[in-house]
């Protein structure tokens, strides 16, 4: 994959999804789904280039979500768990994905999702669980190098968009 059209791709993406990154390759990361080797660790000793980003996007999510309903007067652990696992499920983000056109942005060695006749073994990973979300978080938190950026980010563009699919 050409580094000039995954920049431009990506440069397109930052304006879908309201933040400008300081360092595109942010959000380049967040969005390949190459397979990369770790020996003793993912399925058959490897696991996609995004899901450390994603690990730690979905860390923070889970905390500014949990924040905002605590402060909203959610005072309980089940009550803030049960109100915030039907807002960050896997089922609502990939909704996003797909009806937000955000999936058409991720890509693998060879091709972007939205590139027409993919061969089936060529195709841009997409399950119902994709890490997308959770790595665009990650790369908003190290792009911008704090928290509360990333959680204005969180609460102005991405949680609406989660409550819209919920």
């Amino acid at each position: 994959m050409e580094k000039k059209r995954i920049e431009s791709e990506m440069r397109e993406l930052e304006i879908k999804i309201h933040y400008h990154f300081n360092d595109i390759s942010w959000l380049a990361k967040a969005m390949g789904s190459i397979k990369i080797p770790v020996p003793g660790q993912g399925k058959n000793g490897s696991e996609y280039s995004n899901e450390g980003l994603a690990t730690v996007g979905d860390t923070i999510l889970k905390s500014v979500i949990a924040d905002k309903f605590y402060r909203e007067g959610i005072r309980t652990k089940g009550e803030i768990t049960i109100k915030k696992n039907g807002i960050e499920d896997n089922a609502t983000m990939h909704d996003v994905m797909i009806n937000e056109g955000l999936i058409d942005y991720s890509y693998n060695d060879l091709h972007f999702f939205k590139d027409p006749n993919i061969p089936d073994h060529e195709q841009v990973v997409h399950k119902a669980h994709d890490p997308y979300i959770e790595a665009m978080v990650g790369a908003v938190y190290y792009d911008s190098g704090n928290y509360d950026t990333t959680k204005r980010w969180i609460l102005k563009w991405l949680l609406p968009l989660l409550e819209k699919y919920k």
